[in-house]
């Protein structure tokens, strides 16, 4: 009996000195063992892809935060209580039972786990009920998109990619001859991609978009008529250079309402969570 427990007593010391608190949220604390068990199971789903690192572990310490502050919320708001969370709870347990999953090793801390993120969705439902986004809302999104590209074009671009500007001006020489610009990808670009289908992006992106996303190609660009070309070489990152070519360009056409209703309402749902969220994080004490 005495060596038992001594076995137990170690056990716990080692347990206690190899877990480290890695951040407390009001008190509740996150040891670094949670963190362990994230990262091997990334790396077992991703089957090695994904490596362990200061950033990834970062990266989930501080998702773990969040979801932590969520949790706390939500049993705050006793919606571990409600009859719709606890009865999904019990059906769960119930079919795992059947299954017998219950009976595998890792079955309680995945149970923990699940009653967790179903705790995260009650949070998101409930913060929605209380601030639901009305049709005004979503109407009023609407008007604003439509608005902003009203009048817009929309191109599609193609792209020379070089190794050095000498390279490029190499381009710029072919083009003037009168060569075909997807032609003279094929010859020169550094991007493999570009080179089997001529440097051509796929679709079209609207020059409002890229004037916000892109200022210095927007400017490159835009007065370009179709099948116009940029006569000065672009630097890029990387000491990379490129000449740009206007495929094609047309009147930019913004979806209708209803076409747009759905995914108007889901982005503003998601929104008003976010900011329920980051309030809960600006409220915490987390050291």
């Amino acid at each position: 009996m005495k060596k038992t427990l001594l076995a137990i007593a170690l056990m716990a010391s080692m347990a206690g000195v190899s877990a480290k608190t890695v951040v407390t949220v009001n008190g509740t604390k996150i040891d670094s063992a949670v963190i362990d068990r994230q990262v091997s199971d990334l790396s077992k789903q991703s089957k090695g892809q994904i490596k362990d690192s200061p950033e990834l572990r970062e990266r989930l310490k501080q998702a773990a935060v969040v979801h932590t502050v969520i949790v706390q919320e939500a049993k705050k708001r006793k919606l571990d209580e409600t009859a719709e969370y606890k009865d999904i709870i019990k059906r769960t347990k119930e079919e795992a039972d059947k299954r017998g999953e219950s009976k595998k090793p890792a079955f309680k801390q995945d149970f923990e786990d699940f009653k967790e993120n179903l705790l995260e969705q009650a949070f998101a439902v409930d913060v929605l009920k209380k601030n639901p986004v009305t049709e005004q809302d979503v109407r009023k999104e609407y008007n604003q998109i439509n608005d902003f590209y009203k009048g817009s074009q929309e191109v599609q671009i193609a792209e020379i990619v070089t190794k050095s500007e000498a390279d490029a001006q190499k381009v710029l020489e072919e083009l003037k001859k009168g060569k075909k610009f997807v032609d003279v990808a094929k010859q020169y670009t550094i991007d493999e991609v570009g080179k089997k289908n001529g440097g051509m992006h796929q679709g079209y992106i609207n020059l409002k978009d890229m004037e916000v996303g892109a200022p210095p190609l927007h400017a490159a660009v835009k007065d370009l008529k179709k099948g116009d070309y940029t006569k000065q070489p672009m630097q890029g990152t990387n000491n990379i250079w490129a000449i740009f070519s206007v495929q094609d360009k047309r009147p930019a056409k913004v979806p209708t309402f209803e076409q747009m209703k759905d995914a108007l309402t889901a982005q503003l749902e998601g929104q008003r969570v976010d900011q329920a969220v980051a309030n809960l994080l600006k409220q915490a004490q987390i050291k």
